[in-house]
């Protein structure tokens, strides 16, 4: 399964589910909404900045999504920043300028493998839920650390 893939997945599960969709990115598209540092002053284009592969709302609750066909270590330190730091609380302000919300919520969407399981398992602090596609594109939540979806 491609990341492209996985994203339509959950984006399409999100939506019969009744989330709205803020945006989403597709791998290599440069159609998502960048979320740039606080203290950024642009001396390059991306530097520093997050590109969230899908974000939505639902309620009053927002959910950030990192997607990937595999475990890649460095996506759930970097979601594990955006849910414990305010470093990039400016761009999320801006990002969801036109939304209601007190809750925002961060994780990870991946395809279902014993493998991927056990290291999300073994990093699920960085995180505040994984989402998981099966092969026949089975949605599976795992890890919330609050009743999210």
């Amino acid at each position: 399964m491609t990341e492209e893939q996985l994203t339509k997945t959950i984006l399409d599960w999100l939506e019969t589910s009744g989330w709205k969709i803020i945006c989403f990115d597709f791998p290599q598209s440069g159609t998502g909404v960048s979320l740039h540092p606080n203290e950024d002053v642009r001396t390059t284009k991306n530097k520093g900045a997050i590109l969230p592969d899908i974000v939505a709302h639902k309620g009053k609750t927002v959910v950030f999504f990192e997607n990937k066909d595999r475990f890649v270590l460095d996506d759930f330190v970097k979601v594990g920043e955006l849910k414990t730091s305010n470093d990039y609380s400016n761009s999320i302000q801006k990002l969801l300028n036109e939304v209601t919300y007190t809750k925002i919520f961060y994780g990870v969407g991946l395809p279902l493998t014993d493998n991927i399981e056990k290291k999300t398992e073994e990093n699920k602090e960085k995180i505040d839920f994984a989402v998981f596609v099966s092969a026949d594109k089975k949605i599976s939540v795992k890890h919330q650390t609050a009743t999210i979806f």
